[in-house]
């Protein structure tokens, strides 16, 4: 169940420079510690000294059934270096908690940080280790915020797994049998465990296979990418040009690029407008570059700052104008 407690979590991993092998993460998160009632109770709630959320402590917590979790300082860093599958950014009322994987990148999943106490990114996680080893077909189905979905089919076999961990709760059977396990839903699921943007990417690769066979190429083929979840990717490639599109396909507004020009497209801003915010009654007051990312240069009044490609400020905060770069150091396209 989610709780609303007040917290705010101020410090986050410094990302190294990504030419360095390494990548790996050295600064946990710190918490802040002096929490008065007088925060709690403007939210109803009350400041309980020995409860967390995301490791943090004190908390604000409903009036009733806090239990003694005890405080432990939070890191989202693993204790080999690596960056932790949870990355959150933001104040509990605005920011989001995002999947990453083992170098700091931002992988699918993302929730309100309000509502991620429980997230794990643990189906994320493993896929994105899975397509480092450059495996084409991965099939693993993961839901919004980056958990495993009930069922789970891969490598022709289907079985039922726990969401948190992805455990198998049953003995895997072949992709045919996949009616027969416990946790297959016909609403849900179909007759097909992959879905639409899926099974377009298989036929693709299958033309494209027997073209190659033959020796000939249909350079009018989109190209079609799809999200952990299976639904479409947050951009396609039709005749030459980068479109950012929602999880149905479709285009969102007018954010596109000539295609060779997109490395470093990522299109957040663009589906945090048109998608994610919308979904939640909120606004995105930051603008949108013309492909569909956060511009990083923002300006509010007479006050300027930078945004990360999340579209969160950065550490430098509020300035009288931008840095001499026009903050195109927080600029995927510049990397």
């Amino acid at each position: 169940m989610t709780k609303l407690n007040i917290v705010v979590i101020t410090a986050f991993c410094l990302l190294k420079d990504l030419t360095n092998a390494a990548n790996t993460c050295d600064v946990a998160q710190t918490c802040v510690t002096d929490l008065s009632e007088a925060n709690c109770t403007s939210q109803n709630m009350v400041l309980v000294r020995n409860s967390n959320i995301f490791g943090c402590c004190p908390s604000c917590q409903p009036p009733t059934g806090t239990p003694d979790t005890g405080c432990t300082a939070p890191a989202n860093c693993l204790p080999d270096g690596r960056y932790a599958p949870v990355q959150c950014k933001g104040d509990l009322f605005n920011g989001r908690c995002f999947c990453s994987d083992e170098n700091g990148k931002r992988i699918f999943g993302q929730m309100w940080r309000d509502q991620a106490s429980e997230m794990t990114c643990a189906c994320s996680r493993r896929r994105a280790e899975l397509e480092a080893t450059e495996r084409r077909s991965i099939t693993l189905h993961c839901t919004p915020n980056g958990d495993y979905e009930p069922l789970q089919c891969d490598d022709g076999m289907c079985w039922c797994a726990v969401p948190k961990t992805g455990q198998p709760t049953v003995t895997p059977v072949p992709e045919k049998d996949m009616t027969q396990l416990p946790c297959y839903s016909a609403g849900a699921i179909g007759e097909s465990y992959l879905r639409r943007c899926e099974s377009i990417v298989q036929s693709f690769r299958n033309i494209h296979q027997e073209q190659s066979e033959h020796g000939t190429f249909f350079i009018g083929n989109p190209t079609t990418f799809c999200d952990y979840d299976g639904s479409y990717g947050p951009y396609q490639i039709q005749n030459g040009i980068a479109y950012c599109t929602g999880r149905d396909g479709k285009i969102l507004g007018s954010w596109q690029i000539m295609s060779n020009l997109m490395t470093g497209m990522n299109c957040n801003c663009a589906r945090d407008t048109m998608i994610y915010f919308p979904a939640s009654g909120k606004t995105v007051t930051e603008v949108c570059r013309e492909n569909g990312n956060y511009q990083p240069n923002q300006k509010a009044g007479d006050v300027y700052y930078c945004v990360d490609s999340d579209g969160y400020m950065t550490e430098e905060g509020l300035m009288d104008a931008w840095p001499d770069d026009h903050c195109l150091r927080y600029d995927p396209m510049y990397d």
